[in-house]
């Protein structure tokens, strides 16, 4: 489909998401089928009209005749009393006006203490209340007072009011960053975080953050720099943890200053927790730069015919599906070596844009976190490798009852966007590939770390980058900007 922009109220622009429109549609009460058929069938109109652009009002209204058309009366009514996936809700708070961000309230959560597992969720419910209400505005008190009967229901009073009690010392502290870039408000979520990626229990994270606001509240500092804020942390660590976990943290801040980029390249079969992994890691490592190479795959899938390529078109696991041998012969038995070669055309196919990411992060000097099954050992160098720290890891499960479990689970957390049937159905080339991926990450001597145990795969691949960038730094060296 031809590219078809989302017009907002405000003019903004973004491209056409079918998943915001399932999204929207699954909210109104629709199952899952029945919203991907009307999604399909919205998109198909939208390409048979040429398109260029729609507004979010034009694209609701687009939505609702469809509904009707397909299902009735009854569900187009739900949904055309709700604010869509694609429509702003604006949070006011006197004349300052701004879109609600599912993302902005789980940071005030971790703010408050809140693990991110434990919020991710509850901000998702909040925001789904909100549209299926029909909310397009609402004052930030009132969103405030959402969120804290949302969390007392769920963790009790003392939850609640250890929320409302997170913005007592909140907007009097900013840190300025080098050569006279933006100040940006002290956060206790995003210190605590550098510290536990440092090796910090989160307890221990979340306390001396508090602290260390306190103290510079306390000296009436409005503004810290930020290499000030870092070496104040560093000398608090190594009284409290040791030196050994003061020089980590160093480290590891040192990342976004370092000549040498980091590439952290996370790869693993559907439904082991690559995904999950890689967020948390590049969370706690503040890049902000994040890559699925299924998102790539689906930019060259925009560009590149079916007919040309049609290996690039389906799921990593049925790629064999669709070799020209195959599609020749009728009646092809399914083979280990047939599932991968299907699998090795994709990634050759969809490596040539991995590759051009991972040399635009040289070129600008800029760390990246990069996840998915296409990111197989063999197929990860490129031109400018010499210039970046590239740090492969592979995410496995190795007991395949659990590795079943883990679709399962997915399909709850997905509210069923993503079928456990499917997976189940290719379940043995899935686990063909993984083999495969193991294999050869024993021979070039890669890392894998456990998909079932979260913490610990965390853990080592922390370390692992760790370790990487200590090869490289050295504080005061030519490999460090200032």
């Amino acid at each position: 489909m031809r590219e078809v922009l989302i017009v907002t109220t405000k003019g903004y622009r973004w491209p056409f998401s079918k998943g915001l429109v399932i999204e929207s549609l699954i909210n109104a009460g629709l199952g899952v089928e029945a919203a991907g058929a009307v999604a399909h069938t919205v998109e198909e109109r939208l390409s048979k009209q040429h398109r260029r652009e729609i507004t979010t009002e034009a694209l609701k209204q687009l939505l609702v005749q469809e509904v009707e058309l397909m299902l009735g009366p009854k569900p187009a009514a739900r949904l055309a009393r709700q604010t869509q996936s694609f429509e702003e809700i604006l949070v006011e708070d006197g004349r300052d006006r701004r879109p609600f961000s599912k993302g902005l309230l789980v940071r005030s959560l971790e703010e408050a203490g809140f693990a991110l597992r434990e919020v991710y969720d509850l901000a998702k419910d909040i925001e789904q209340k909100l549209r299926r209400r029909g909310v397009r505005k609402i004052a930030a008190a009132s969103l405030e007072q959402a969120v804290s009967e949302a969390l007392e229901r769920k963790f009790g009073v003392e939850a609640a009011q250890r929320y409302r009690g997170r913005l007592s010392l909140a907007g009097e502290i900013f840190v300025s960053e080098p050569e006279a870039g933006p100040r940006v408000p002290f956060s206790k979520g995003i210190l605590a975080q550098s510290m536990i990626s440092a090796g910090l229990s989160p307890e221990q994270a979340s306390r001396i953050a508090r602290e260390m606001e306190y103290s510079l509240f306390k000296r009436n500092k409005a503004v810290i720099d930020r290499s000030v804020l870092r070496e104040r942390v560093a000398a608090l660590l190594a009284v409290e943890a040791g030196e050994e976990v003061a020089d980590r943290y160093r480290l590891l801040r040192a990342l976004h200053r370092m000549r040498y980029p980091v590439q952290i390249l996370v790869g693993g079969v559907s439904g082991v927790g690559k995904s999950e992994l890689a967020s948390v890691l590049a969370y706690r490592l503040g890049i902000s730069r994040l890559i699925s190479t299924d998102t790539v795959r689906e930019m060259l899938r925009a560009t590149i015919p079916r007919d040309l390529l049609p290996t690039l078109h389906v799921s990593s696991f049925e790629a064999w599906q669709y070799l020209a041998d195959v599609q020749k012969a009728e009646g092809s038995i399914l083979t280990d070596d047939l599932i991968l070669r299907g699998f090795r055309d994709q990634v050759a196919r969809v490596s040539v844009g991995l590759r051009a990411v991972q040399e635009r992060s040289a070129q600008e000097l800029l760390p990246i976190v990069m996840e998915g099954v296409h990111l197989v050992p063999g197929f990860i160098g490129h031109a400018r490798l010499r210039e970046v720290v590239q740090v492969p890891m592979l995410v496995v499960v190795e007991d395949a009852q659990i590795h079943r479990e883990h679709f399962s689970r997915r399909e709850g957390q997905t509210n069923q966007r993503r079928r456990a049937a499917r997976y189940e159905e290719n379940f043995h080339q899935i686990r063909v590939i993984q083999d495969y991926l193991m294999d050869l990450a024993r021979m070039m001597g890669i890392p894998t770390l456990p998909g079932e145990n979260l913490e610990k795969a965390l853990e080592t691949a922390t370390e692992m980058v760790a370790n990487e960038i200590q090869k490289v730094y050295r504080p005061g060296d030519p490999g460090v900007r200032r």
